[in-house]
This record gives structure tokens, C-alpha cells and sequence, in this order.
């Protein structure tokens, strides 16, 4: 327990019915791992494999297709990974640590070859729920586990033999499905929302472009309908008040007031 006595061993939340103190299980207890080595000499535009490296990864623990592909060869076919696989990259180009130690889960098989610098991981299926491992292993708190135990500069890096260590808190297989199945949910909501949102922000830029009279046109392209007269041209200065006020506040004197009721804009406040 901590000091506030709360056990650590049990979530804040949890789904009804489970009781269950969860159990203290380390890394390399989730499934076989395998390194990752150099695959690079198989690399052909026309492979049949798509290859995962470090570039692979984003911040939002997805696959990024770098369009590299890999030939079908004795090299490669130790590197297949099977649908239910999960991979973690062990490198990071920046010193930010926002990819080393994310994790892809693989949704198909015969598709991806794992490069090096990746780490595969072949989930025991009797006791891990592999949707559960994926959220667990990409949640924030939990991804800085590893990040603490990283190297480097420029260039940050974490080693296997070292990670493999790390503990992890894991309910039964059962509690397990069902928090992998709340997160899967909810990211196909957060990836459907943001599709809306980028189709949204394209409909806005193309109105923008459609809807204001080009620099040597009084009309524009698309307007509503009813509205036939020419647009006006009247100058900048035209268009507002200017007011300047000479200086700015002086905290000293008590100009500035948390709950005070008049905001004060800033430059550092626009975008």
C-alpha cells in the first residue's frame, strides 16, 4: 500500500465483478522475445514483406509504412511475424523519448518482417490477453518505465537484456480482455472523430481559398446563394479601430489579478 493506504496491486477503476489482487509479472514473462537483426541486404521495392524499423513507429503507437519492402529469403523467414505478435522498438532518433519503447501489435500474418533495433514478442496466449499487453505496454506511465532505463544522447537506445526486468502489475486473462477491449473501442472512436476532423479542416481550407475573391477579382468563386454585387475594396485601416495602450501592466502594482474579471491578451496568447 502506499501512504495514502491505497494498494497499488489493485486499479482506482475497475470493471464490476473483479475483486482480484493483480499480480506482479515481469516483461519477459508476457511471451518468447526474439532480437531483431540487420535485414537490410534483403530490401526490394518489389518485396513481398513490409519491414519494421525504427521508423515505424509513431507517437500514437500505430504503424507508419515507410514504403520499404523485403524479399521472401531464409533471412526473412526467421523475421515473419505472425498475426497476435507484438514488437517494441529499442531505438530513438531523438532525444525526446516519445517512440523508444512503443509497441505495434501485429494484425495479420504474413505481412511484416521485423528489422533490428525491434523486438519481437510472442505473447503467451493462455495467460496474456495480447490487446491488454498492447495498451498496458503503450500506456504513458507504464512507457516510462522504460524511458528511465534508456541510454544515450542524441540518440537514445534501451537494451533487452535490461527492460526484460521490468514489473509490471497484470490482472486475471479475463479482466485482461475486457480492459483491451474498452481501449481498442476507444481508439476506433478517437481515429473515426479525427478522420471527421482532418476531412473537416480540408472542407474549411478549400473555402477559404473558394470563398474570398482572389487578389485581381472583385467576386469569388463560391458564395451563397441570393448574393450577386460586386465586392468592395476599402483598405486595411478601414476596417477597425487601432488602440494601443502604452506599456504594459506592472505586476508590481498590482495590475494583474488571478480571478480578475477583465482578460488580458498577450502576445505569447495568439497563434
Amino acid at each position: 500500500m502506499d501512504k495514502s493506504g491505497n494498494n497499488k496491486s489493485i486499479p482506482r477503476i475497475r470493471f464490476a465483478g473483479f475483486t482480484d489482487t493483480w499480480e506482479q509479472r515481469k516483461l519477459c514473462d508476457f511471451g518468447i522475445a526474439t532480437s531483431g537483426t540487420s535485414i537490410e541486404s534483403e530490401f526490394n521495392e518489389d518485396g513481398i514483406y513490409k519491414v519494421i524499423s525504427i521508423g515505424s513507429y509513431s507517437e500514437s503507437s500505430t504503424y507508419t509504412d515507410q514504403g520499404i519492402r523485403a524479399d521472401h529469403t531464409d533471412k526473412t523467414k526467421s523475421k515473419l511475424l505472425n498475426k497476435g505478435d507484438l514488437t517494441m522498438v529499442l531505438n530513438d532518433k531523438t532525444a525526446s523519448g516519445r517512440i523508444i519503447g512503443r509497441v505495434l501489435l501485429i494484425e495479420n500474418d504474413n505481412t511484416f518482417v521485423f528489422n533490428q533495433r525491434t523486438q519481437r514478442i510472442q505473447p503467451n496466449f493462455d495467460k496474456y490477453d495480447v490487446g491488454y499487453l498492447y495498451q498496458l505496454l503503450n500506456a504513458p506511465a507504464m512507457r516510462e518505465k522504460i524511458i528511465k532505463q534508456s541510454q544515450g544522447n542524441t540518440q537514445i537506445y534501451v537494451n533487452w537484456s535490461t527492460i526484460k526486468e521490468t514489473n509490471y502489475n497484470i490482472p486475471d486473462i479475463v479482466e485482461q480482455s475486457k480492459i483491451g477491449i474498452l481501449f481498442n473501442r476507444l481508439d476506433s472512436l478517437i481515429t473515426l472523430h479525427q478522420r471527421k476532423h482532418d476531412k473537416l479542416v480540408n472542407v474549411k481550407k478549400a473555402l477559404l481559398d473558394k470563398m474570398f475573391p482572389k487578389n485581381d477579382q472583385t467576386i469569388p468563386e463560391i458564395r451563397f446563394r441570393g448574393f450577386t454585387d460586386t465586392w468592395e475594396q476599402h483598405k486595411f485601416y478601414e476596417l477597425y479601430t487601432f488602440a494601443s495602450e502604452g506599456g504594459t501592466p506592472n505586476t508590481n502594482n498590482n495590475e494583474f489579478y488571478e480571478d480578475g474579471s477583465i482578460p488580458f491578451v498577450k502576445i505569447e496568447d495568439t497563434e
